[in-house]
């Protein structure tokens, strides 16, 4: 289709591993890049780790190490991980990479020439025993809206974003002392000026948003938008530019998110592109892709920013953001030993098998609930007794009784308008963000394929009438065909086997004929089944 298609991924902190609460909000991201890459167009996926700001400054103090250490240990982890799991960035970076401070210090340099930003003399948290202001990950208490536990920046429980003075019984995470209120000085992005032209932006594009984004972003619009320090007093991160405290520097929420225009332009500038042409494009789509708690980051803060900016970028089309994912019905915590890392899932489960289970249960609605028990059923279920089954059984029939060649038919009529009935489905799920919903599309057309196989009971077909029976496989080889190109985006190593089986290449997202004889290679099973006591031996810690 030739259209820019930009997918940017939130970006993890690198102050630990990755995680199947990552795992599930950056399934959709994959599975759409894939998919648009099929459909021919230019596809620009990106993210990076995200190493400024508290997090990895807490790490590395319990680490005794320095942050830039930190962060180079964990982005090494996630650049093999992503890897492992068969994620397509077209470019996968880092914040603390030259190009990316570059161009957040010019982005920021023009915005405050705005009208939008504005100094504040205001009062933060600071800690008299450690002599330091508190930035927001560097206080915990108790939100003020919902009355849980709280970090400094935004509360897990209810989604608000909070300032650390906003807190009730506010403590500081390094001694544990309740720190006092000090004045000082910070650059700040008026929200509330931006109103107008946010609210606006939002009830034009919010229909192509998840629901849990739009109900979201319109509770905060409601309540009324808030101005937003853009500036810190920290030893880590990018500095304020054309400022003379040393100290001062950008805010981590205010920089990360440039991110997805700075990556854009690296990979652009690596392959002989034009950036522009993904931001400077009102045709241009762009989608992003994230967990809940990062939904007023995207669909308020960011959209500001690029307001706030001269250059006028382009703003978020569709935000598709999930719920969170538990294990057996508990929150996914490090205290809690409930984070399971995707580095563990893998050294004994298929990365298809991963990436088929969080496709198929990612949503935006309600929070995913991860068991190995479930991992194991729709894996064995869905994947191997009826995908695996319908290629093996038919393939193997076919190298059984007709040395494997089937000469080319003319595939029956009814069933070439199923399947690019399923075709056009599936692809308007996949571009509304629905990546599950268009999964089950696919598994729909996976049973129809089963129950025709058993309708033609070839087996018995093949005694009465050779002929008609050569038809009906080719009806089902043509299937399994365009099924293997429906699920290339959720399972490209499974798909790939197929692909070789056929002796058929074919990389466009779109109804494909077999228009030459059929001569299978050498039949072998595409995946192995799971074995839940194995699984539950692996993982017992995990399993309630």
């Amino acid at each position: 289709m030739n259209r820019n298609i930009m997918i940017g991924l939130s970006w993890p902190y690198s102050n630990g591993e990755l995680h199947i609460g990552h795992f599930g909000s950056s399934m959709p991201a994959d599975v759409m890049a894939r998919y648009f890459r099929m459909q021919g167009d230019k596809v620009c996926m990106v993210s990076g780790s995200d190493c400024y700001g508290t997090p990895t400054s807490i790490q590395a103090q319990k680490e005794g190490v320095t942050p830039l250490s930190i962060t180079e240990k964990y982005h090494k982890k996630f650049v093999d991980i992503f890897k492992a799991i068969d994620f397509s960035f077209d470019k996968y970076t880092a914040t603390t990479d030259d190009r990316h401070v570059q161009f957040v210090q010019d982005f920021h340099r023009d915005m405050y020439k705005s009208d939008y930003i504005t100094t504040k003399e205001d009062k933060r948290l600071y800690c008299e025993h450690c002599q330091r202001f508190l930035p927001d990950r560097y206080v915990y208490g108790i939100c003020p809206h919902c009355h849980n536990k709280a970090k400094g920046d935004s509360c897990s429980h209810c989604g608000q974003i909070l300032e650390p003075e906003d807190l009730l019984e506010p403590k500081c995470l390094l001694c544990d002392n309740t720190p006092v209120l000090k004045d000082v000085s910070q650059l700040y992005i008026e929200l509330s000026k931006l109103t107008d032209q946010i609210v606006a932006y939002f009830n034009k594009v919010k229909d192509g948003w998840n629901l849990n984004a739009i109900n979201m972003t319109q509770r905060y619009i409601d309540e009324g938008l808030q101005d937003r320090a853009i500036t810190r007093n920290l030893d880590w991160g990018i500095p304020v530019p054309d400022c003379n405290e040393k100290d001062k520097v950008i805010y981590n929420w205010a920089e990360n998110v440039l991110g997805y225009l700075s990556a854009t332009k690296m990979y652009c500038d690596e392959n002989g592109l034009n950036w522009e042409d993904w931001w400077s494009n009102d045709k241009a789509i762009h989608y992003y892709v994230h967990a809940k708690d990062n939904i007023p980051f995207h669909t308020i803060i960011f959209p500001g920013m690029l307001m706030a900016n001269s250059h006028k970028y382009h703003l978020p089309d569709r935000v598709i953001s999930s719920e969170y994912v538990m294990l057996d019905g508990r929150k996914v915590s490090k205290s809690e030993g409930t984070v399971v890392l995707i580095r563990e899932l893998l050294e004994y489960i298929d990365s298809d098998y991963l990436r088929f289970y969080f496709a198929k249960n990612v949503n935006d609605k309600k929070d995913f609930n991860f068991t190995f028990q479930e991992l194991v059923n729709s894996v064995n279920g869905e994947i191997i007794n009826n995908w695996g089954n319908l290629v093996n059984r038919s393939l193997m029939f076919i190298k059984s009784k007709f040395s494997g060649k089937i000469s080319v038919q003319k595939i029956d009529v009814n069933i070439e308008k199923k399947i690019k009935d399923v075709f056009a489905e599936v692809s308007e799920e996949i571009e509304q963000g629905k990546i599950n919903i268009a999964l089950k599309t696919i598994l729909d057309l996976v049973d129809y394929s089963n129950k025709l196989f058993d309708e033609y009971a070839p087996w018995n077909s093949i005694k009465s009438d050779k002929t008609l029976c050569e038809k009906q496989l080719f009806n089902i080889v043509s299937l399994i065909a365009n099924i293997n190109i429906l699920l290339t985006p959720y399972l490209p190593k499974g798909c790939a086997k197929v692909e070789k089986l056929l002796n058929i290449k074919e990389n466009s997202y779109n109804y494909f004929e077999l228009t030459k004889d059929i001569e299978l290679e050498e039949i072998e099973p595409i995946y192995q089944r799971l074995d839940y006591d194995f699984i539950k031996e692996k993982y017992a810690k995990y399993i309630v």
